[in-house]
């Protein structure tokens, strides 16, 4: 079977983990082509979008998966974290990577508690997690697995996720490493993850939009690559960079989940270093400077605009996530935007 049909085979499976994962991925590398010229780019890219395009088959209402040890414990952890991410139809496998998932949004610690949880039932159910099985690799900073294989009766259920150094190349070009590194991946983990959500205001003036919708995916996605292609198009450390860098570091901290993740998870992390990576690259141009709200809400003063309010009565009055940085570029201010619990 050619791969093109395979691919779309695998992508039939709508509802599975190895479909929402080969389509995650599908769509990650369809972003990071839109940096790397070169001779048979632009075909391969044309292919990708029309295998991506391809509208799914009609599938029969799926019946309720039949119970057992291991879906009931990984049914337990997923709704322990995030309640009402999980439908009856959900198997093991789909479970399993809900699971992993759900702990990238909590604190290193915590999800270090619930991946051995998980692996725990595994075992003792029979189950075989982190091998065998090939996880789909992306490119980061470091070697990291992010949803281990899970082999259930002898077939794989879970095909896995993993970080690492050694992965797909960096985009080339103008854009800051750490932004291009992440936006490989948010295409990837918005189509695997039913709680990611966007608030990018151009899109969604007023509030926040679940990416589990094909329609805001796409159109995210799209908005993402574009932003991209502004950055790679501009002369480096001008002030016409620095503004594309701006809105780009918007679109990447814009997908959050609700509440946002603190700032010691994995989500967390990475919004750190968007923010780390947007102010190296206003003190290296010099054509401006931005700014990162308190986190008080109340200090925030003139700094933001158009903010977001969600009732999380853990932390009342605490900025939850910076959506947009506030930024001065050769003289023009544009005000920045929060996440805040009300």
């Amino acid at each position: 079977m050619a791969l093109e049909e395979t691919l779309r085979a695998v992508l039939a499976q709508t509802g599975t983990a190895p479909a929402a994962l080969t389509r995650g991925f599908l769509a990650g590398l369809r972003t990071a082509l839109d940096g790397l010229p070169g001779p048979g780019t632009a075909d391969l890219a044309a292919d990708l979008d029309a295998v991506l395009a391809a509208p799914a088959p009609e599938q029969p209402v799926a019946a309720v998966t039949a119970a057992s040890p291991l879906r009931e414990s990984l049914l337990g952890l997923a709704e322990r974290i995030a309640p009402g991410s999980t439908a009856p139809s959900h198997d093991e496998g789909t479970l399993w990577t809900a699971v992993h998932l759900n702990a990238l949004r909590l604190s290193r610690r915590e999800a270090d508690l619930v991946r051995r949880a998980a692996e725990e039932v595994a075992v003792r159910s029979g189950a075989r997690p982190g091998k065998p099985g090939a996880a789909v690799t992306l490119h980061g900073p470091k070697d990291e697995r992010l949803i281990p294989a899970l082999k259930v009766d002898g077939r794989v259920v879970a095909p896995g996720l993993a970080v690492s150094g050694g992965g797909a190349p960096k985009t080339a070009g103008s854009v800051p490493a750490e932004m291009a590194t992440f936006a490989a991946m948010i295409p990837v983990l918005a189509e695997l993850d039913p709680g990611l959500h966007h608030c990018l205001q151009t899109l969604e003036f007023s509030g926040l939009r679940g990416l589990a919708e094909p329609a805001a995916r796409t159109g995210y996605v799209g908005h993402l690559n574009n932003r991209l292609e502004e950055v790679a198009s501009q002369r480096r450390h001008s002030g016409p960079w620095l503004e594309s860098v701006v809105r780009l570091h918007e679109a990447l901290c814009s997908v959050v989940h609700l509440p946002p993740a603190p700032e010691d998870s994995w989500w967390g992390e990475w919004r750190a270093a968007c923010n780390d990576a947007l102010s190296d690259a206003a003190l290296d141009s010099g054509a401006g400077t931005v700014k990162f709200p308190p986190g008080r809400y109340r200090s925030a003063d003139d700094l933001t605009r158009h903010d977001i309010a969600i009732h999380y009565p853990e932390r009342p009055g605490q900025v939850l996530a910076c959506v947009r940085a506030w930024s001065s570029v050769h003289g023009i201010e544009t005000p920045g935007r929060v996440i805040y619990a009300s």
